[in-house]
């Protein structure tokens, strides 16, 4: 017989976008909750396991809408972290440090900087790099991806010289005199180091994702949306699934941007958006049209700002996006669609009505990833084809300052475009939130500094409610996976994923919010999580 939880004497945030309850009661009984209401309404079983809240705040475990999340755990274990850097020379001591406990000729990959912070305030190159190592392969990563930096060696192994043509959707920095590759590889020139670089090993992949699993829990997360996983990556999610140790659900999306053989196994085996079970799922096909504004290759209408000779970069023509986009559509898929700049979006909406427009299916949940800067009618545009914008808040709350990374790319002007949280969902545009984690370490898989970001946006007019930033982070979540009827709320008959926040946030200051904690994690009304 199941026995009754109860969770009593906190202020509730149920996920609906409601007014908080102070003093509520949740009942629990297996894996569903069965009630919920102000204590005095709730009757409480005599019988019941009681969890005293004692004035905290109760809310549903937040959903993860946009994550690398088993890249995260490997990387937790096998890269050096840059995150803290405030220099090429920091970066060049971190590496060296670690590349005199490392055999000769082996691999070692640093993640995480951001240049924008750096008092070089540019990217490092294979003349900072080659100093450190001729021998062992180095890769960096900044912390905001689609660009890497690499050695001589690294170079010599993928055979890039002089005279090797970019790869379409890529660039290979060049040096104007020599016209020598200088180390710098943006979008999918980054292949052609990743085609000779040794592949993450079965043991190390599922380390890593039990590594994540303890991640996202001690964060409160109980649900993730993990994009470009591959057919390996599927593979170890089953492992984990058959072993036990799958403690979150996961909704994973298949990368398919350069091929058609992911599309072609999907027809094949029949396999549509939502195929599993309520702990692992096949979600959306991922596509890129653009990449990052760290890296300049997100696709703009007007030049950056910081570098007048760019728009960005295309990861493919928008005529080769549409026929993708149109094909999984055609076969049942959900897409997402990585779009940044605003030309981006614009071709990625193109795309997305395209296959509307040939064969009409309104509840497709068509997801744009990231969807950063974006015109009024543009999210006219959003709001008329049903697409579920997919953001991160940690951006803005790490680059969005004034001064900082954005304004340096995009100019004051085009910065009040940024990322217009209150204007979508005052369009009842459903906006789900999510951390891009595993490219972004310097805000771990950390949803209450996305909270903070979003809430207390730079720009005025753009910030949201604390119920609001948290319907984004739960129920806006499970829409964008189509599971808003059995999780992402706080409600009767839905699955029991609930997370106790450390203080009572009704009265806690709003700016001040990150600096709040996780107490406990519940999922599926066990408790997986818990602060000592």
């Amino acid at each position: 017989m199941n026995q009754f939880t109860v969770i009593t004497g906190g202020t509730l945030i149920d996920g609906t976008g409601a007014p908080p309850i102070p003093n509520s009661t949740i009942i629990v009984v297996g894996s569903k909750i069965i009630d919920v209401g102000p204590s005095e309404r709730v009757n409480i079983p005599s019988e019941a396991k009681i969890i005293d809240v004692e004035g905290k705040t109760v809310i549903p475990s937040f959903i993860d809408s946009h994550t690398h999340f088993l890249l995260m755990g490997v990387r937790t274990l096998t890269t050096v972290d840059l995150s803290t850097t405030n220099s090429i020379v920091e970066v060049v001591k971190k590496i060296s440090e670690r590349i005199s406990k490392l055999p000769s000729g082996s691999w070692l990959t640093g993640h995480g900087w951001d240049e924008s912070t750096w008092t070089e305030k540019r990217y490092p190159n294979k003349d900072d790099l080659d100093p450190i190592s001729l021998e062992n392969p180095l890769i960096l990563t900044p912390c905001y991806g689609h660009l890497m930096v690499v050695n001589s060696r690294a170079l010599e192994l993928a055979k890039i010289t002089k005279e090797t043509p970019d790869p379409p959707g890529g660039k290979i920095d060049r040096d104007s005199k020599t016209n020598e590759a200088t180390g710098i590889l943006r979008e999918e020139a980054m292949d052609l180091i990743g085609a000779v670089k040794p592949p993450t090993t079965k043991e190390a992949a599922l380390s890593g994702l039990k590594k994540a699993c303890d991640i996202a829990l001690s964060w409160g997360c109980a649900s993730i949306h993990d994009l470009g996983s591959d057919s390996i990556d599927i593979n170890t999610y089953q492992t984990a699934v058959e072993e036990g140790f799958l403690k979150v659900r996961a909704y994973i999306m298949p990368d398919a941007q350069f091929t058609d053989v992911m599309l072609d196994g999907l027809e094949t085996l029949g396999i549509k958006t939502r195929f599993g079970d309520d702990f692992l799922r096949i979600g959306a096909i991922k596509f890129y049209i653009d990449g990052s504004m760290g890296a300049r290759t997100a696709v703009f209408s007007e030049p950056y700002t910081d570098e007048s000779s760019t728009y960005g970069l295309f990861a493919v023509s928008p005529e080769e996006l549409k026929r993708r986009v149109i094909r999984a559509h055609e076969l049942g898929m959900q897409v997402a669609i990585h779009a940044i700049g605003d030309k981006g979006i614009q071709v990625a909406l193109d795309a997305i009505e395209a296959a509307i427009e040939k064969e009409p299916r309104m509840n497709h949940r068509h997801r744009i990833e990231h969807c950063e800067i974006l015109t009024e009618a543009q999210m006219h545009r959003i709001k008329q084809l049903g697409v579920v914008p997919a953001m991160q808040p940690n951006f803005v709350g790490e680059w969005g300052q004034p001064g900082g990374m954005y304004e340096q790319r995009l100019g004051s002007k085009r910065l009040k475009l940024c990322n217009p949280y209150k204007k979508l969902l005052d369009e009842e545009i459903t906006v789900a939130f999510g951390s891009d984690c595993g490219y972004c370490p310097p805000w771990p898989f950390n949803p209450i500094y996305g909270l903070w970001a979003a809430i207390n946006h730079p720009i005025k007019e753009n910030q949201i409610s604390l119920e609001e930033a948290i319907k984004c982070y739960t129920l806006n979540g499970a829409y964008a996976s189509f599971d808003e009827d059995i999780k992402g709320s706080i409600e009767p008959g839905k699955l029991a994923d609930i997370t106790i926040l450390s203080e009572d946030l009704i009265s806690f200051p709003l700016e001040k919010i990150k600096k709040v904690k996780v107490e406990l994690t519940m999922v599926n009304g066990e408790i997986l999580w818990k602060a000592r």
